[in-house]
């Protein structure tokens, strides 16, 4: 796999571009950055999203070693990288924990109807 010769300066995860390329911790090329997971209200980088070979791919912060300009350096071989959780995105789901439909939903909605009544 390739290297890049010149990371350039370090730089804060929240300068991180998508496309910038990812290296495990021997220098060897294992993806790009695809997405940087961050709470950005609490300041906390969760990790990034790599897209490699073999798919899109979660590496989690503490296994982040180095962001630079031109490059992000991995504390994870290019095996570990590779073992790393798929990626996939997906909306919030919401699962109800009530059951719905026949008698239940409709006695529900009449005892409810009930609690929000103006007088």
């Amino acid at each position: 796999m390739e290297t890049d010769a010149d990371p350039g300066r370090p730089i804060a995860y929240q300068a991180l571009a998508p496309g910038t390329p990812v290296h495990d911790r021997e220098g060897r090329r294992v993806g790009t950055v695809k997405q940087v997971l961050a709470d950005e209200r609490a300041d906390i980088f969760d990790g990034l999203v790599i897209e490699t070979e073999d798919g899109t791919r979660f590496v989690d912060a503490p296994d982040v070693g180095h962001c630079a300009e031109h490059r992000v350096e991995l504390k994870l071989t290019a095996a570990e990288v590779a073992a790393q959780p798929r990626h996939e995105q997906s909306a919030p789901s919401y699962h109800p924990g009530a059951q719905q439909g026949g008698w239940q939903d409709l006695w529900r909605r009449i005892s409810l109807r009930r609690l929000w009544r103006r007088d």
